[in-house]
């Protein structure tokens, strides 16, 4: 209260408290004929944009915009083949020209091209009543040898002993398969093949 009451007092006398608290000048000095303009206290921000912006980036976001919107996956997925199990048949899918995958991901690489299209029958334990067949040319339209070779597979037949274990684990055929290329169960039957009876 007695710091209120003092307030008032210094309000209602001329000192140099009432010049400081409303922009007056002190006792005895005369009232400026024109409004004085003062100076920001503070510096103003700079104009223009904050920020800069690489050329590169620039480029990458007018790429964007003329690429168009991305595709509408699950609408495309709907039109293409499906197997008996309602999987899509990626393979009737490339034979009937619904995809044509391109032979490199980098368009400035060199597309090696198509290579050999024989069938490896892959012998098995016991009997079994279905064989397993690799097929070069299935992999072939998707893939070339150094996708696989010698990275995954050796080139000598017979130099791997390749289990569904293994597969399973993500080795050998597993590396893609079941994570890329085709779920189970409806891509066994590729491989797995019924042996015809004679």
């Amino acid at each position: 209260m007695a710091l209120l009451l003092a307030l008032l007092a210094a309000c209602s006398s001329s000192t140099p408290l009432m010049a400081l608290l409303f922009d007056m000048p002190p006792p005895g000095q005369a009232q400026p004929s024109e409004l004085q303009v003062r100076q920001p206290r503070r510096t103003p921000p700079p104009s223009g944009p904050v920020f800069k912006v690489s050329q590169a980036h620039l480029d990458s976001l007018a790429a964007l915009a003329k690429a168009g919107p991305p595709p509408n996956w699950p609408e495309l997925f709907k039109q293409l083949p499906k197997d008996d199990e309602d999987n899509i048949d990626w393979m009737a899918a490339l034979e009937s020209k619904l995809i044509t995958p391109k032979g490199v991901i980098d368009d400035k690489d060199k597309d090696p091209g198509r290579t050999a299209d024989d069938d490896i029958e892959l012998s098995t334990s016991g009997k079994p009543n279905r064989m397993v067949v690799f097929s070069h040319s299935t992999h072939t339209q998707w893939l070339t040898c150094n996708n696989c070779h010698n990275a995954i597979f050796k080139r000598e037949a017979g130099s791997a002993k390749i289990t569904m274990d293994d597969i399973d684990e993500g080795k050998y055929c597993g590396v893609c398969h079941d994570k890329v290329a085709l779920a189970q169960p409806s891509g066994c039957k590729g491989c797995h093949k019924p042996i015809k009876k004679s």
